[in-house]
């Protein structure tokens, strides 16, 4: 065999290896378009990480590895229907008061499982903090699209938090997700914080993590300057009638109840706060507003316990709790107890009762 066949031979055999290297390595994450950081690097992270975790006030909502602030912040789309794994089924929308962690992942990744080592133990950490983490398979081939198989593997990996197959990719799609790991973290009104593509980032995202179960862990106790302090404020009828229009007067002074999905205040997702409509009084933050999927505002916790009153309300043969303003009296809505945690209350309020101003 003379000297050129052995070149020959010899690149031949380098191109072979480096086309298997580059199909076993593209398992890990085939459509990555973003640089992924090296999973050791969480090693080199210095104890004050905490701070390398910024807030973007002016830049893109749909930015990596930063935390965004929470009035550019965008809402986080539904999940998909899927079969569902370690849970009963539920929604984004049940797990409002809860800061999520959804996990974008499948089983034959390998990248992916490097990353569960971190997520079990985040999840065994702040679970009973207010975590909850969520993993969404999204399959790569036709074999992790079979139910049992990810049941298997799931097993297999002993992952203790819900997951939730999406089989058809809907969930991917409507998340934006264009590679295996992405993690996206939401914050407590289900609004997307973080996203981090690939491995490492684990120091980065447990200080969002904390960060974010920080964020208005207790607005009824933190709101001493907004609580109701006894001052009340009575008028006439013929008064209130000249001070609010028609659905108002109808609503707040005549219990009435505007008709669903007709509120401008039901679709709103703006950041700030919900008053009275007849005497200002602050109500409800936005911080607590969910998609209850009633028609009305939906708020699982008022900003302050005195702000409002409950009463028995035994009206059209049903007895609910109706809710009124402290100081006016005014009637704003009923109060159910299926509401999302931490709560599970369910303030059902009328938009027409209620005047929404802004926080810049």
């Amino acid at each position: 065999m003379n000297y050129r066949n052995l070149i020959f031979i010899g690149l031949i055999f380098v191109l072979i290896f480096g086309i298997s290297a580059f199909i076993i390595a593209g398992r890990g994450g085939v459509k990555v378009a973003e640089p992924v950081s090296a999973s050791n690097a969480d090693s080199q992270k210095t104890s004050n990480v905490q701070q390398s975790v910024v807030t973007q006030e002016n830049t893109n909502n749909r930015r990596l590895d930063a935390l965004i602030a929470a009035n550019v912040a965008r809402q986080a789309p539904s999940l998909r229907e899927g079969q569902w794994i370690n849970s009963e089924p539920t929604t984004l929308e049940n797990l409002r008061g809860q800061v999520v962690l959804v996990d974008f992942w499948t089983y034959g990744c390998y990248n992916c499982r490097n990353t569960l080592p971190t997520l079990k133990r985040l999840d065994k950490t702040y679970r009973d903090k207010g975590l909850t983490i969520l993993g969404v398979h999204t399959p790569e081939s036709e074999s992790e699209k079979i139910f049992a198989n990810v049941q298997k593997a799931v097993g297999k990996n002993e992952i203790k938090y819900p997951v939730v197959t999406d089989a058809s990719g809907d969930s991917w799609r409507a998340f934006d997700i264009e590679a295996w790991p992405t993690v996206v973290i939401l914050d407590k009104q289900g609004r997307i914080r973080y996203s981090h593509v690939g491995e490492g980032a684990y120091d980065e995202q447990e200080a969002v993590i904390k960060t974010l179960l920080a964020e208005n862990a207790d607005k009824t106790t933190n709101a001493a300057g907004d609580e109701y302090k006894g001052e009340k404020i009575v008028k006439t009828e013929a008064e209130w009638h000249k001070e609010l229009t028609k659905e108002q007067f109808y609503v707040l002074r005549e219990k009435g109840t505007e008709r669903p999905y007709t509120g401008e205040l039901n679709d709103n997702h703006e950041h700030g706060d919900y008053y009275c409509a007849a005497c200002h009084l602050k109500l409800f933050s936005s911080e607590a507003k969910f998609e209850s999927g009633t028609g009305w505002p939906s708020f699982y916790q008022p900003i302050a316990k005195l702000n409002v009153t409950e009463e028995t309300d035994n009206s059209f043969g049903s007895s609910r709790t109706e809710v009124l303003c402290s100081r006016c009296k005014s009637h704003l809505g009923h109060v159910f107890d299926d509401g999302p945690r931490p709560t599970g209350l369910r303030y059902c309020m009328n938009s027409v009762a209620l005047k929404f101003e802004k926080q810049n």
